[in-house]
């Protein structure tokens, strides 16, 4: 069982010195070259192993790679080397929380990093010549040419990573299959064991996978990357979907080429895990085929007491690896598609209610990303409960989040009489300030399911009409992590002392507030949390750089694209930065050396037509502002995920936003709904999914409709347009096209 080192201070235990033993022993390593590198490798880091541990200065041909930087982004890279401080942020971190998600690579980070440099050097040597040609045919002609050209370009090209921008959005098939080479002696042996028991306790899984390394594990499952042995001979496209090209969803469903070896991940269920526990995450998981950025379910089979669940293995790097580095475009894009696996699973009227990093797998060099792990998730309940009835509805088709109610459906003048009470108590000395040891209240019931430092007000106040936005909440705490470089900050031992550390930041004017939205009372004589601290200052507090532009990251999204698509990323970022209605708040005046570094431009290529430093800071502000709107703390007032995505920090202008009508033309709507929505049906017997047909009559040549059952994932309407079944079906004149 892991060990929580973490100490209960509220401090970040996370800033200290570095004790990384890869760090320490970098030089040493790269003396070594030839036996810990490849001959190639060894031969284009050996030159700078004696005056530097910087990545940036491990890429061979740095003048070169240098140009193409300052292409991209307007930078000039050799005035921004710096020296790296790295910090271990694994030290004193609790395993618990954070290997249940399947995704999470258990490679050393010494073998992550060796892997991470190869693709740098695979994308500069495979992709290089072709760079360089583009940009010099879009370099000839003048100024107003050149962006017209561009415009054109935003009506072709999609600024998200598609599968087939450059070969490190595929998987390196022998080195993926090779990663538990990578791990400690003692750990292979473990892992060995682990997968041969399984193999033991369900023994038809060896007939059609490869079972080949441990991906994660938790209190209730473990999962386990596999080869999938028979992918070519099924029909997929049940989950694979239809997510058309210009969807950030698109890599989903592109099937893998005859002949290829397609990976996998195993979750295994342990017996102690509930059978309707089990039952209610397979259940859910079906609901959820087609949705974006959602882990799907290829398919489940039990054997005794052993269950499996088999869904498609996502690559990605621990959170705590590039939390502190991702770029801005990067930041955009995790949330992109963070906010629409929400907006789709809510739509299906699904709670995830545990949305954490470890359960968002998102791979930083392609800016993909996969919700996973269902174990926690449930329908929303749409009926209050008996005691204890809050003062809001849960949810309807115009308020996702609820909304209050009137007056007149509750007593006004008990709910005023009971915040007066609570402020009395809060008066009072510590000797009676608490709850009686035999409490004769009724018990209030609620579901408090989720992962400390993630739960939402609501749920610590033990709200029983509970909906998505107890998600939303969760995703307002992610991003506060990429903004403060602070990770974890919320570390409560129970329910009091998480909502002790709310009350700190949010004051105790909100925290009545928002227990009275909820029937519940709040009192504290704690003298501290009298006034409210804003998120926005939270995050300037713990973040003085907030506001400095940071040098550009080869390593991540969108710099691991190839040249024009990269700055075309950057370029339409720009633009939907400053395009924003935010008024900038005045930022902290950087150092000297660190201005000039930030508005040094590329003497070898022209200048970009946007300040980097003022797009950054537009950045930072609508950032700001969409945290404020995540962790709003009362439920009702909480931004929904389709509202998100059209806020100035995500929203998608230009070209893009008027062809495709933003997030909703590539929103796949749940089974009966959408423009041929009338053509699907429930099977009354069944519950099966079905949809109506239609067809020529071989007997009276006549055109008759049929109803045929589908599966789940079939039969979805993406944005405006009909589901696969129907594409031959007007909806507006509800009519067959012969």
């Amino acid at each position: 069982m892991a060990v929580n080192y973490l100490s209960p201070h509220p401090s970040n235990p996370l800033e200290v010195g570095s004790s990384d033993v890869f760090n320490k022993a970098y030089k040493a390593q790269l003396g070594i070259g030839a036996e810990v590198h490849s001959d190639r490798l060894s031969e284009f880091v050996g030159g700078y192993a004696s005056d530097s541990d910087d990545p940036l200065r491990e890429i061979p041909k740095m003048e070169e790679y240098q140009s193409h930087i300052a292409d991209v982004t307007g930078f000039k890279v050799s005035e921004m080397q710096q020296d790296t401080r790295y910090i271990d942020l694994d030290e004193g971190l609790s395993d618990d929380e954070l290997q249940e998600g399947y995704g999470q690579d258990d490679t050393p980070r010494a073998a992550r990093t060796r892997r991470a440099m190869r693709y740098v050097l695979e994308d500069e040597e495979d992709g290089g010549e072709e760079m360089d040609e583009v940009e010099e045919e879009e370099g000839e002609g003048e100024g107003g040419e050149v962006h017209k050209e561009n415009d054109e370009e935003h009506d072709d090209l999609d600024v998200h990573p598609t599968s087939d921008d450059i070969d490190c959005f595929a998987l390196d098939e022998s080195e993926e299959e090779a990663t538990l080479k990578l791990k400690p002696i003692d750990e292979q042996l473990e892992i060995q064991h682990e997968i041969q028991d399984f193999k033991n306790a369900v023994p038809m899984l060896g007939d059609d996978y490869k079972l080949i390394d441990r991906l994660g594990t938790g209190t209730f499952s473990s999962v386990y990357k596999a080869i999938d042995l028979r992918y070519h001979e099924w029909d997929n496209s049940p989950w694979l979907g239809h997510h058309p090209p210009a969807s950030s969803a698109h890599y989903q469903s592109v099937p893998k080429p005859p002949g290829s070896r397609v990976f996998v991940a195993i979750k295994r269920i342990y017996v102690t895990s509930g059978p309707e526990r089990i039952k209610n995450e397979l259940l859910l998981m079906e609901l959820c085929r087609g949705c974006r950025h959602v882990s799907q379910l290829i398919t489940a089979f039990r054997h005794e007491d052993q269950v499996a669940i088999v869904m498609p293995y996502h690559r990605n790097e621990d959170f705590r690896e590039y939390f502190m580095e991702l770029p801005m475009p990067g930041i955009k894009e995790y949330f992109r598609c963070l906010l629409r696996a929400l907006r789709d699973i809510h739509a299906r009227h699904i709670i995830h209610r545990d949305v954490k990093p470890a359960n968002f797998l998102f791979d930083p060099r392609t800016g993909q990303g996969s919700l996973c792990d269902f174990g926690l998730a449930q329908r929303f309940d749409s009926k209050a409960p008996a005691h204890g009835a809050c003062l809001h509805i849960t949810m309807s088709k115009d308020d996702a989040h609820g909304k209050y109610r009137t007056k007149s459906e509750y007593n006004s003048d008990w709910v005023r009489s009971q915040q007066v009470a609570a402020r009395k108590k809060s008066k009072t000395r510590s000797e009676f300030v608490g709850y009686p040891d035999k409490d004769q209240r009724v018990p209030m019931k609620a579901n408090r399911a989720g992962t400390r430092g993630f739960r939402a007000p609501e749920v610590l106040f033990k709200c029983g009409q509970q909906n998505g936005a107890v998600d939303i909440w969760s995703a307002g705490i992610i991003l506060l992590f990429f903004l403060t470089r602070k990770f974890p900050l919320f570390q409560a031992n129970d329910d009091i002392e998480a909502l002790m550390e709310l009350a700190t930041i949010l004051g105790k004017t909100v925290m009545e507030k928002v227990a009275t939205l909820h029937c519940r009372i709040f009192s504290s004589n704690v003298p501290s949390i009298q006034s409210e601290v804003t998120w926005k200052t939270f995050a300037e507090k713990l973040n003085p750089e907030l506001y400095n532009t940071p040098a550009p990251n080869p390593k991540f999204y969108p710099y691991t694209l190839p040249s024009q698509k990269a700055k075309l990323v950057l370029e339409t970022e720009a633009e939907n930065s400053l395009a924003g209605r935010i008024e900038s708040p005045p930022a902290p005046e950087p150092s000297t050396s660190k201005s000039k570094a930030s508005s040094s431009k590329s003497e070898s290529s022209p200048a970009p037509s946007w300040d980097a430093a003022a797009v950054y800071k537009k950045d930072v502000a609508h950032a700001l502002d969409l945290l404020e709107k995540l962790l709003h703390p009362e439920s009702v007032k909480r931004i929904t995920p389709e509202e998100a995505l059209k806020h100035p920090f995500l929203a998608e202008r230009g070209a893009r936003e008027k062809k495709y009508k933003g997030d909703n033309g590539f929103f796949p709507h749940p089974f009966g709904n959408g423009v041929c929505g009338d053509m699907h049906f429930v099977d009354p017997v069944t519950d099966q999914p079905g949809v109506i047909r239609g067809g020529d009559d071989a007997l009276d040549d006549g055109w008759e409709e049929t109803r045929r059952l589908v599966l789940a994932g079939e039969g979805l309407a993406i944005g405006n347009d009909p589901c696969e079944f129907h594409k031959d079906y007007d909806a507006e004149n509800k009519m067959w096209l012969s």
